[in-house]
């Protein structure tokens, strides 16, 4: 099945970028953040005059209640004015209200100053770098939450923070770095690379895809904010447990509305991906000749797609218990409180692939690349990501053995976590046969593949031992888990996380990085993050409970070590920021093509044209033909002189 495209011929704007503002008073109706504020207040207002006017309306005291005016007015009106004040909604009003559409000059594509990222944008490229920017932004305010954290555990007794702080951090710290950095920080790869990939001039659907970023920072400093409101933030956990969270304080709320606006972004860009995967590949582009990353993509939408309702019922839920006084997880009202665990898991363990099938295409492109070898078994590979598709939703009660769930569910939730090791043990040995007798380039995207490799390795094994019934029931709730997760989500995610920005980093901004620094930050980082956490299995096993403040005197020497490790281990992410900081400006002109990779994005200039295509490539063979005399994956014009350049590597 290949879609084929007619060649497009864009008018662009006479001036590169939007015109400019117009003065006067007709500037605040200009989008913008000008206009962003005063209908953010608007909106605000609006929402808490409908709280005001439904609670006279129906009798109820207090009719100022604090908690809905902030429920409806600051998380929920003031957020669209948000977004329809910088121009999100602009298109599609005039449509709704039956005006004539603004003809179409692309004045809003494309990026030619630093002003045109700070604005509602149409360029998937641009799009990619804000997502970028925004979730290593949330991922520092995530990595000084858990430094704060280790402070607190270095030592037994309480030093700085009292339980509900506590539990606050730690709540906000994981919310962020799953919400906010994992799961965007990969979408934001993707949309600057997958449509290059597949031949496109851009996404599907371009402005839904603009929307689709601007609600992240709105979930992003939702959470934060939390800290702000009495009681502080939200302290239930990332999983937000009911009837826990139910009553906590009001920072709950932040949460559950968060959660929903991270969650429809989380939607619409998937919604986005199938769309342009399925429609929009270049002649010749089967799905046998796709890119890894692009069935990575396609794959991790669907789980999306399928899964994220379930999470936004479950907050919706706890909400309603909360502010509406129902009794969907309340037992006094009848209410059943596992329920919430089903539902949540339902979604959240489909999120933990949600977090890793990106990284293994990221892994599939930079392994065979630097290997100069054709992926072994690239269609079991490809199929691999469908079992995982398939089994990641037949798994979710495995959180669940300790819950006091229906005791016959455990035996086939066993059985289940196991077999999906299966498809996920064909990808990691097809890793290694992909790098067996290479010819290996260690540049610092392999460093980080490989190490990826290894540190999966090791929390897959922790994940066999958690899965099976027994040992579950002696390590749940203590740092073997904390270990697990981590091992995953930062020795698997953040590592193709990084491999994928230094991978892409010439294409991105036409220059090279520091490839000692990047060595120096990728052997710190591995350092220590095995430092950190690997002790904690240790600890786990001999019964520290997570999620506590204070702990026995015998964890004392390991949680001193620990927080030391923490400290070293955020430490070198100073080493990351320098070097992308500084090489965005001075590094050195990349050209096109770098690595002397085949696949699409590499046959074009480095940063590509607006439209990344002057003429439609015709793909003629697979994606990771390195080795075979004469193979080609795409024919343009433009090919033969980008596909044997190469800079040096320090």
């Amino acid at each position: 099945m290949t879609a084929t495209a007619a060649p497009v011929h864009h008018e662009v704007h006479e001036h590169h970028g939007p015109p400019p503002p117009p003065r006067g008073p007709r500037r605040l109706l200009y989008p913008g953040f000008l206009r962003a504020i005063w209908m953010t207040a608007l909106f605000f207002g609006l929402g808490s005059a409908i709280v005001v006017l439904c609670r006279w309306w129906g009798g109820w005291h207090p009719i100022w209640k604090g908690e809905m005016i902030v429920l409806v007015g600051a998380l929920v009106a003031a957020p669209i004015g948000f977004l329809a004040g910088i121009g999100s909604f602009d298109y599609w009003t005039r449509y709704a209200v039956g005006a004539p559409t603004v003809p179409e000059d692309h004045s809003g594509h494309g990026a030619y100053s630093w002003r045109d990222y700070f604005r509602v944008n149409t360029d998937h490229k641009v799009i990619g770098m804000q997502y970028l920017t925004t979730t290593i932004f949330f991922f520092l305010a995530g990595g000084l939450l858990a430094l704060l954290v280790r402070s607190e555990l270095a030592k037994p007794g309480m030093q700085f923070f009292n339980n509900q702080t506590y539990n606050g951090l730690f709540s906000v710290h994981a919310s962020l770095m799953i919400f906010l950095f994992v799961i965007p920080a990969f979408a934001g790869l993707a949309n600057f690379v997958v449509p290059l990939m597949l031949g496109a001039p851009d996404m599907a659907f371009p402005r839904l895809n603009a929307l689709s970023f601007w609600l992240l920072p709105i979930a992003g400093i939702m959470m934060l904010s939390s800290f702000l409101v009495p009681g502080g933030a939200f302290a239930a956990g990332w999983t937000g447990y009911a009837p826990l969270s139910v009553h906590q304080p009001m920072g709950t709320i932040f949460f559950n509305m968060g959660v929903q606006w991270a969650g429809a972004s989380s939607i619409m860009t998937a919604l986005n991906f199938l769309v342009t995967i399925i429609t929009m590949r270049a002649p010749g582009m089967t799905f046998w000749r796709m890119p890894l990353l692009v069935w990575a993509n396609f794959t991790t939408s669907l789980l999306v797609v399928i899964a994220t309702p379930f999470i936004a019922g479950s907050q919706f839920f706890v909400m309603f218990d909360r502010v509406m006084h129902t009794s969907f997880f309340e037992t006094a009202g009848g209410g059943y409180p596992l329920g919430y665990q089903h539902i949540f898991w339902f979604y959240s363990h489909p999120a933990v692939y949600i977090m890793m099938l990106p990284g293994f295409g990221i892994a599939s492109e930079v392994i065979s690349v630097m290997s100069r070898k054709p992926i072994f078994g690239y269609r079991l590979m490809a199929l691999s990501l469908m079992a995982i598709l398939v089994l990641g939703f037949s798994v979710w009660a495995h959180h669940m053995f300790v819950s006091g769930m229906a005791p016959w569910l455990r035996v086939p939730m066993m059985i289940t976590t196991l077999l999906i090791a299966v498809p996920t043990g064909v990808k990691v040995f097809s890793w290694l046969a992909t790098m067996w007798e290479g010819k290996i380039l260690f540049a610092t995207p392999m460093l980080w593949a490989v190490g990826f490799v290894s540190m999966f390795v090791i929390g897959g094994l922790s994940g066999i031992y958690l899965g099976a019934v027994p040992i579950d029931i002696h390590v749940s709730d203590t740092y073997f888990v904390v270990a697990h997760i981590h091992y995953v989500l930062f020795g698997g995610s953040l590592f193709t996380i990084f491999a994928g920005i230094y991978y892409w980093f010439p294409k991105m901004t036409g220059r090279m990085y520091n490839e000692k620094l990047g060595k120096l930050h990728f052997w710190l980082t591995f350092i220590g993050f095995n430092a950190t956490f690997f002790p904690m299995h240790l600890i786990g096993t001999e019964g520290m409970p997570r999620r506590v403040s204070d702990y026995d005197p015998q964890f004392a020497h390991w949680n001193m070590f620990i927080s030391i490790a923490s400290f070293f281990l955020g430490a070198s992410t100073i080493v990351f920021l320098y070097n992308m900081v500084v090489s965005m400006r001075r590094g050195p002109i990349a050209v096109g093509n770098p690595w002397r990779a085949l696949t699409l994005e590499w046959q074009v200039s480095s940063p590509p044209p607006v439209f990344n295509f002057d003429e439609i490539p015709q793909v003629v063979g697979g994606p990771y033909e390195y080795g075979v005399p004469g193979a080609r994956h795409a024919v343009l014009s433009t090919s033969e002189r980008t596909a044997d350049e190469r800079v040096p590597v320090d």
